[in-house]
């Protein structure tokens, strides 16, 4: 699959009119099938519809009124709910609610029922039919049985969506499944990885357009490399951002480079003006923060909806270390290297997912405790190069709370959970176990005074 059609399947999955639009065409095709059908004479079973022709006209026409006031009751509840989510959670996950299957599925029930009797209707009485289409009856009145039920489930659903930590949570299902997709399984680092390759001596290409990278076909760029005995080195991945004209790989050596090859690469590097969650793990990291930033803002000051993100971060970031190194390197079938490109690692992954949380944090020591609380627990799992960059970040966390956190006494729960931390990662790169005991003497229960026997 090339890089447009791959990020056109993610533009459809995510838009709010292909699966209602499937729905109408299967709609339309029952109505047209169904009025040809005549069923056995209604005494013979309650369920079929045994009215006239006339009267089945007018009782269409009732239930076509009924399901464009309910499709546009539907619709107006769903924008109600977006407009919601954009003031309180951020306009970029309206994207997830419009990627929602059951949002989707709802709205092509109402308008696909609300197609369906219209089409019955405009035949039943275009065509001056004797017959009683009961069969199409019958189903348009069990359509409209099914929209009713489908309303109370679909205001049910959109009620819990707007929930923060129902939104947090679908969220975190998505990154996990990038986690999932994008990132490897265990596996030895390439020695190339992250060493330039074409960038000393490459011919440079440069871009016509300015945007987001958001698709990039390795499997094209490694077949047009090794076709045409070259070496191609990206300077971006999926969610950089590059300026008009701007310098996106080079080629090297300089005669491989020809009309074909530098087709091959432009087609197979697709650029647009904004991120997609295809090949860009970081994406729904991004979504994520975004809730916590606009949690932590003075407007809305709620530590709390931050601290559900900064768990349901971590439940990924758990998952991100299992995995093994991104791959930066393609070669081909004789081993050599082909195709170099930066990616996504553990290091990136987990500045994107703390370093916003970190500075908007401001004097919410929760927030500050929280996170070296998470980072000790990840240190628990990561190996000696992933504890380097979990130090880092609770070097910064300490920092930021010595500089930000007012009281004294929470500064120091503060420090003794990055001391905690420090200890498991040292533990990690050392191979030896952490220092057994309770730091934290200060929170530990009191011993109860039993009186002395008499």
């Amino acid at each position: 699959m090339t890089a447009r059609l791959t990020a056109f399947w993610a533009y459809l999955k995510e838009s709010l009119w292909a699966v209602p639009l499937a729905m109408v065409v299967l709609a339309a095709a029952l109505a047209i099938a169904a009025v040809e059908v005549r069923l056995v004479p209604a005494d013979s079973a309650w369920w079929i519809y045994g009215g006239s022709s006339e009267n089945a006209a007018e009782f269409l026409s009732s239930l076509l009124s009924s399901m464009i006031n309910m499709a546009t009751l539907a619709i107006s509840i769903t924008m109600v709910v977006l407009t919601l989510a954009a003031q309180q959670l951020g306009p970029r996950l309206i994207f997830s609610f419009m990627g929602d299957r059951r949002t989707q599925t709802a709205l092509g029930v109402f308008i696909g029922t609300a197609v369906y009797l219209l089409l019955v209707l405009r035949i039943v009485q275009g065509r001056g039919l004797t017959e009683v289409p009961n069969l199409a009856v019958t189903l348009g009145t069990a359509l409209v049985l099914l929209s009713f039920i489908s309303l109370v489930l679909f205001v049910h659903h959109l009620a819990r969506s707007i929930v923060a930590d129902t939104m947090i949570e679908r969220v975190g299902e998505v990154l996990d499944q990038a986690i999932s997709l994008y990132l490897p399984e265990k596996r030895a680092q390439d020695p190339l990885a992250r060493t330039p390759m074409a960038r000393p001596d490459g011919i440079p290409l440069r871009t016509e357009t300015g945007g987001y990278v958001q698709v990039i076909n390795y499997d094209k760029l490694l077949a047009a490399a090794e076709k045409a005995d070259a070496l191609i080195e990206l300077a971006l991945r999926p969610g950089h951002h590059v300026l008009a004209n701007g310098i996106y790989a080079w080629v090297t050596p300089a005669s491989a480079l020809g009309d074909r090859l530098r087709s091959e690469i432009e087609n197979s590097v697709l650029i647009g003006p904004e991120r997609t969650v295809v090949q860009d793990v970081e994406y729904s990291v991004r979504q994520l923060v975004e809730i916590a930033l606009r949690a932590l803002s003075p407007s809305v000051n709620d530590p709390y909806t931050a601290l559900a993100v900064i768990d349901r971060m971590a439940l990924s970031l758990g998952r991100v270390l299992e995995r093994g190194p991104p791959q930066m390197v393609w070669r081909d079938e004789e081993g050599n290297p082909r195709v170099a490109a930066p990616s996504s690692d553990f290091e990136g992954i987990l500045d994107a997912a703390f370093t916003q949380i970190r500075q908007s944090a401001g004097n919410h020591a929760a927030v500050h405790i929280r996170l070296a609380e998470k980072l000790g627990q990840l240190a628990a799992q990561a190996d000696a190069v992933q504890c380097q960059a979990l130090e880092n970040q609770l070097e910064l966390v300490s920092a930021a709370g010595r500089r930000d956190i007012p009281e004294q006494a929470d500064r120091d729960v503060l420090e003794k959970r990055v001391e905690l931390a420090r200890e498991t990662c040292r533990s990690r790169i050392s191979g030896e176990p952490p220092a057994t005991g309770r730091t934290d003497k200060s929170r530990a229960p009191p011993q109860r005074q039993w009186p002395a026997p008499p």
